[in-house]
């Protein structure tokens, strides 16, 4: 008896001594997040912006009208630069990495396409144990465990996974650019009547690892990688701020519509990113900012304003001319509204630019006016749900008022009806043979003139086919007529929204010698990059 009692005692000893190194090394920690779920809401458009993710004057742009992973360009398809040498200031402090505050991502079924899933099954690379009802199941490395909607003991269930050490969460019931995806942290598994729904809860800082390399190529510079490690943080800590995904039990989730997560692997470059630039946030008046970044400009940057159609400035997005010297160009104009000026932007070779060595600088596509009338209708329809306002039809005295939509019939001609500063495309008129539709917002606009059947011809002269969005709506149009029918030729420049930090410029200020906080201060107007300790006081 008492060899048993000596033995359980050496027991406790050993689990406390396993769990205080675990808690010391930042794979667990201790909060008191409440965690609901009993709600369950329609899923948004993954590239459309939700209302709680609108900035207003002051603050909160979303970061999610990206295109989504599979039709994203990679930064990396810039052609490779001379690097200069480092900027010769004062070395910004690195934080020593500690234990950060956890955030819990709702994880979504294969190729991102629903947040139900109707079956799981999972393994461990290390000794795990499931946890339901207070009652706690161990399993040993590499057994394989599921979860189907079929079976009923599993109804209104919650389990929660946990591994020894932390990480090594496998799951095989579906992949990440064809691999099984491998999760630090727990994950919890909740039945609904919809399906199964996952959320991975880990430290904030672990969190940023797997997203790094989902948003930007590893290969980049590594003052790029900080300023992208940067920009997560700060828009992971709003989602966290908003709530938006409470019916889901959860902060944010792992896709385009906030921003990817694990869709590539964590390596060491990502970590070291996100370990060198420890709790920075981005700010403005003492407040972290929502921030913006997209993959390519077209050699402007666009106000925020303009890109979500807000009533008022966003002070810290305000667009700007990308050229690497100022007045690098004689008699260049700073004010693209105009049409001529935009096409001679467009079209010219002598601005040099931090995206302009990127394929995505230009590209043309080439659409077909039959079959866009084809489907005109079933995208002018889908974007008057999502907002009335913003799809108007023409009355008989030349006004335009919204109101439920008719069939506009075969599409005879494109009117680009507004341009920003920028050259951005807020407003596009669509005459048809039976109605003439004026579509608002960039989004809309990518949407509605989306090449769905068609290939983008890009810069280098490659091309790629289907997209379900246009690149950009920085673009101008010609009308092409054949004897057998009209052709709109679209000529623009850019991949993404346009307002914030562009990727690969980002990337070709770090190899021009610039730091992640200079770069984020380009991007980002009248801001400053501290402490997220401080930020939060």
């Amino acid at each position: 008896m008492k060899k048993l009692k000596l033995l359980l005692a050496l027991s406790v000893l050993c689990l406390i001594c396993v769990v205080l190194e675990a808690y010391f090394k930042g794979y667990i920690t201790f909060n008191d997040t409440k965690k609901t779920s009993e709600t369950i809401v329609e899923q948004e458009n993954i590239e459309k912006p939700t209302v709680t993710q609108k900035p207003i004057a002051t603050q909160k742009p979303a970061v999610t009208q990206k295109p989504a992973v599979t039709q994203k360009p990679a930064v990396t398809q810039a052609p490779v630069r001379t690097k200069a040498p480092k900027e010769t200031k004062q070395p910004i402090k690195v934080l020593k990495p500690g234990t950060s505050r956890n955030v819990r991502v709702l994880i979504m079924s294969n190729d991102f396409e629903s947040y139900y899933h109707d079956n799981i099954k999972l393994t461990c690379d290390n000794e795990f144990k499931v946890t339901s009802r207070n009652k706690t199941t161990n399993y040993s490395a590499g057994k394989k465990i599921s979860f189907d909607m079929s079976k009923k003991n599993l109804k209104r269930g919650k389990f929660i996974i946990s591994s020894k050490g932390g990480h090594g969460i496998k799951i095989l019931s579906f992949k990440r650019r064809d691999i099984n995806p491998v999760y630090r942290g727990t994950m919890e598994i909740k039945w609904t009547k919809n399906g199964f729904l996952m959320v991975n809860e880990l430290p904030l800082e672990k969190y940023l690892y797997a997203v790094v390399p989902s948003e930007m190529p590893t290969e980049s510079d590594m003052e790029a990688l900080k300023a992208q490690a940067v920009c997560a943080r700060s828009y992971a800590y709003n989602q966290i701020k908003e709530k938006s995904y409470k019916t889901y039990g959860a902060d944010l989730d792992d896709s385009v519509a906030c921003q990817v997560y694990n869709n590539i692997p964590e390596n060491e470059r990502s970590r070291k990113a996100v370990d060198e630039t420890y709790g920075r946030v981005a700010t403005k008046n003492g407040q972290i900012i929502v921030t913006y970044y997209f993959s390519t400009s077209w050699g402007y940057t666009a106000d925020g304003q303009d890109v979500w159609n807000t009533e008022e400035e966003v002070p810290y997005l305000l667009g700007s001319l990308q050229t690497l010297r100022k007045n690098s160009v004689k008699g260049a104009s700073t004010d693209l509204s105009d049409e001529n000026a935009f096409r001679d932007f467009i079209n010219s070779e002598n601005y040099k630019t931090y995206d302009s060595g990127d394929d995505w600088y230009r590209w043309s596509v080439t659409l077909n006016a039959s079959k866009l009338s084809e489907r005109i209708d079933s995208a002018l329809y889908n974007c008057y749900l999502s907002d009335k306002s913003l799809i108007l039809t023409q009355r008989k005295n030349g006004t335009y008022v919204s109101k439920p939509l008719k069939s506009i019939g075969k599409v005879k001609k494109l009117r680009v009806e507004k341009r920003e500063d920028s050259g951005l495309v807020t407003e596009l008129v669509i005459v048809g043979t039976n109605n003439v539709v004026k579509v608002c917002t960039q989004y809309n606009i990518r949407k509605v003139l989306a090449p769905v059947y068609e290939k983008i011809n890009r810069k280098s002269g490659t091309s790629v086919p289907s997209y379900s969005m246009l690149p950009s709506a920085a673009f101008y149009i010609d009308i092409v007529q054949s004897k057998k029918n009209t052709f709109f030729k679209i000529i623009g420049g850019g991949f993404g929204h346009g307002a914030g930090l562009s990727q690969t410029g980002a990337v070709a200020m770090a190899e021009s010698g610039k730091n992640y906080v200079t770069i984020l201060k380009h991007y980002f107007n009248g801001i400053k990059v501290q402490d997220v300790k401080t930020a939060l006081k």
